[in-house]
């Protein structure tokens, strides 16, 4: 209890000490608690040290733990220690930090945080050199075979070139710097710190900036934070001493027969006894429990109830000997097999930015300031073994808009999941089942009108299943083709939102079709950080007029900027027969069919965003 009370008050004085100036006058003094949580910065902070290995730096690291614990004789060594006797003067910049170089010619260079290795980045390509205006077919290479040969054999000249592979080296991230003219380029610098190359060229050295406190070359001390630094530690030291003193114990060796020593501190508090093995020629052992009931006592106890059987070995001679070599065969060994790991799992974000300012602007326009998150998580099950694959996703798009005069709106909303597995047929052609649904999360209006409601969770949703074939032409594109298909869509709250405007007929709840299917997915990358990513979906209705094809189309186009900021542009296109527009005419007034009837058309749906993106992968 009074350890844990002690550190609990060190962690106290931490908020006190912060709001200090670490400069302290030789009028100053310590608490307990001070004087250990300034010793402890002064023993961790490396650049106050000369040596990191100084035998002072190890006494104040022991008398820190024996402050809350024990002290012993170092007591001695430390009283005749005068820090404040150490001359203190101005020096050279700190070093800060270094960070090894890997060169890949004389002016090429990387930071490797993967570790470096040459199988990966270079490559040797040997390539043959024959001599002008000679027949290559007439050079002959040494064989193996012992005949003589009256031809002699000619080798021609050899010439070893090194490859960089930068692709690969592009692909882990990692960044190539060119050195030339005794400048880095891209720059090396770390914030607040200098970057100067070292004269052998291995490594770039920091240096922090700033008046550098060293102390005297005679001291084990090096880099100091001020004048005055030494001082304090005198101090704490002083105080830590007294402190420690009254808590002084002894370090006993229990030594056994062997030599085998066993540490025991004496006058420590400790009312536990511990378990000594005491140990005879014949390796025999017996418990013996050492305690320490008081200060400079010591209890002994030997454990109870130990009886100690020995085998012994004897010759037997009025058994016949004989010898019998034992039988040996090779025995199979199975090859062993790694186990494998049938899921996968991939999450990805953006986080994009679009906004404008607009002030006494003459042309016109208003301010605007948008947002979208486009959140996708995949998990993919892959049985090599069983020829199955197994692919799930959900993604969820959302984005906003405010402006100064019609405030915050909602201006992209998409929750969809997607599940389809296949099976390995023949080569890149295989049997494949799907499952899409697609819904969104908050409430829609029709803008400029925000009092009625057009949309909502599940109002209106989507579902469609299919069965088909799906063929894999290349690795990141994938046609799926599915005859039998069905597709649902829905709206379940027909008393707040007009279901007609979805292609649902009036007084029904659901639009069902049954027809074929076809989704084709690719992602490509024409050149270096610059991914376009297609997803199109194609829905054709058996019974209800097959030539009208709802198409829904999008597009994702990446163009990286670095690890973590991207350009996006998002496009997406959506045409549904059975969503009709009403049409309106030259004044603005809907025009009427012979019925009376607003006249409406199928239109097509067309959505852009461009903006910054935020981009994390796991």
């Amino acid at each position: 209890m009074k350890r844990l009370s002690f550190l609990l008050l060190a962690i106290l004085m931490v908020f006190k000490l912060s709001a200090q100036n670490d400069s302290l006058g030789i009028e100053s003094q310590f608490s307990t608690p001070e004087a250990w949580i300034y010793m402890d910065h002064v023993v961790k902070t490396n650049s106050f040290w000369r040596s990191q290995q100084d035998p002072l730096r190890a006494s104040l690291e022991r008398l820190l733990d024996h402050s809350t614990e024990h002290f012993d004789s170092i007591r001695t060594k430390l009283l005749m220690e005068d820090f404040s006797l150490v001359e203190v003067h101005v020096g050279d910049p700190v070093g800060a930090d270094s960070t090894e170089l890997k060169w890949l010619n004389d002016s090429t260079f990387l930071v490797d945080p993967h570790g470096w290795s040459s199988d990966l980045y270079l490559d040797e390509e040997i390539k043959l050199i024959y001599p002008e205006g000679v027949r290559q077919d007439l050079f002959v290479l040494p064989s193996d075979s012992t005949e003589l040969s009256d031809t002699p054999a000619a080798i021609p000249d050899t010439l070893v070139l090194t490859i960089i592979d930068t692709a690969a080296i592009e692909s882990l991230g990692i960044a190539l710097h060119t050195y030339r003219d005794n400048q880095i380029t891209p720059s090396l610098d770390k914030e607040g710190l200098t970057g100067v190359m070292t004269a052998d060229r291995s490594a770039v050295n920091y240096y922090r900036p700033g008046t550098t406190w060293k102390a005297s070359e005679e001291s084990p001390f090096e880099i100091v934070e001020n004048e005055y630094q030494l001082d304090s530690l005198q101090l704490a030291l002083t105080k830590l001493l007294e402190f420690t003193s009254e808590r002084d114990s002894t370090l006993l060796w229990v030594n056994n027969i062997f030599g085998k020593k066993t540490p025991y501190w004496l006058s420590r508090g400790d009312d536990e006894a511990y378990r000594f093995w005491v140990k005879n020629y014949n390796n025999d052992s017996i418990t013996l429990w050492i305690g320490n009931p008081g200060p400079n006592e010591i209890s002994l106890l030997l454990e109870e109830d130990v009886r100690i059987n020995r085998l012994m070995k004897e010759d037997i001679h009025h058994l016949p000997e004989f010898v019998q070599m034992p039988e040996r065969s090779l025995v199979t060994v199975a090859k062993l097999e790694p186990d494998p790991v049938f899921w996968d799992y991939n999450f990805s974000s953006a986080f994009t930015l679009n906004q404008s300012y607009l002030s006494n602007w003459t042309k016109g326009g208003e301010s605007s300031f948008s947002t979208m998150l486009d959140m996708l998580g995949e998990a993919t099950y892959n049985n090599s073994a069983a020829n199955t694959k197994w692919f799930n996703s959900m993604r969820i798009n959302f984005g906003t808009l405010s402006t100064k005069e019609n405030g915050f709106r909602k201006n992209h909303d998409l929750f969809e999941i997607n599940s389809k597995f296949n099976r390995n047929a023949s080569g890149k052609i295989g049997m494949s089942a799907s499952l899409y649904m697609k819904n969104q999360f908050a409430k829609g209006y029709n803008y400029p009108n925000d009092s009625v409601i057009v949309s909502k969770f599940l109002n209106p949703g989507s579902l469609t299943v299919g069965l088909g074939v799906e063929y894999k032409p290349f690795k990141n594109t994938s046609i799926n083709m599915a005859p039998l298909s069905y597709k649902n869509t829905f709206v379940l709250d027909t008393a707040q939102i007009d279901q007609t405007k979805h292609g649902i007929e009036e007084g029904k709840r659901t639009l069902q079709e049954m027809g074929t299917q076809i989704v084709l997915n690719n992602k490509v990358s024409p050149y270096k950080d610059l991914t376009i990513e297609n997803r199109l979906r194609l829905f054709s209705s058996y019974l209800n007029k097959p030539q009208n094809v709802d198409v829904d189309w999008e597009l994702i186009m990446d163009q990286k900027i670095n690890w973590f900021f991207t350009i996006r542009v998002n496009l997406h296109l959506i045409y549904d027969d059975d969503v009709r527009f009403p049409v309106f005419d030259s004044e603005g007034l809907p025009i009427l069919l012979p019925d009376g009837s607003e006249k409406k058309v199928a239109k097509t749906q067309f959505k852009e965003f461009i903006g910054l993106s935020l981009q994390f992968k796991f």
